[in-house]
């Protein structure tokens, strides 16, 4: 079995432990980002009515987004897809639930999200609120956002493994950056030696 058909295990068995065993897949997979651009993507294929691009976009850093899979519901929607629309709606939806799940928002228990994008993601399509502020919060080893709302109360939200990963991004592009600059040393122009 794939490792991405192992990630949607959790929707047989909605559960936060099923859905935090298929998390798990996801956060170690060497690819895994959870600031990567991947929605940013697809968003410009919907709103190039690229459709069929939208449906065929998968990596590792969209299985648990529940957004992907919203604009997955759209293309499908656009091609007069009823089946693969009813589909990417209910994933969406589960995912969702299983968030819920997670925590109950509060600094005692965060919700446990996989990308930054889950937050907004959760507060603004699935509770239907908006919110007007972030903030970092760190306490002892926790690292959450804290998000407040449009009605003045706060959700908190475990960010611990997607901060750990943007570390390690940093590193390994700052490493990429160096290795290919060694790789490919520029030849100095006749106007930037030192006299």
């Amino acid at each position: 079995m794939k490792t991405y058909e192992k990630v949607f295990e959790f929707l047989a068995d909605p559960t936060k432990e099923t859905f935090l065993k298929c998390r798990e897949l996801v956060i170690k997979d060497p690819e895994y980002d959870p600031y990567s651009e991947d929605l940013e993507n697809i968003q410009n294929l919907l709103d190039d009515a690229k459709f069929e691009e939208v449906i065929q976009y998968v990596n590792v850093n969209i299985l648990l987004s529940p957004r992907a899979h919203i604009y997955k519901y759209f293309a499908y929607k656009e091609l007069g897809d009823e089946k693969g629309r009813s589909i990417e709606m209910t994933i969406a939806q589960i995912i969702f639930e299983c968030l819920e799940k997670t925590g109950d928002g509060t600094k005692d228990s965060p919700y446990i999200i996989t990308r930054i994008s889950d937050e907004r993601d959760l507060i603004r399509q699935h509770l239907n609120k908006q919110d007007v502020s972030q903030s970092l919060v760190r306490e002892g080893d926790k690292m959450m956002d804290a998000l407040t709302l449009d009605d003045g109360t706060q959700l908190y939200f475990d960010i611990k493994v997607p901060y750990q990963r943007l570390a390690f991004s940093f590193s390994k592009r700052n490493e990429q950056a160096e290795n290919k600059a060694e790789e490919n040393p520029e030849k100095k122009k006749w106007w930037k030696f030192n006299f």
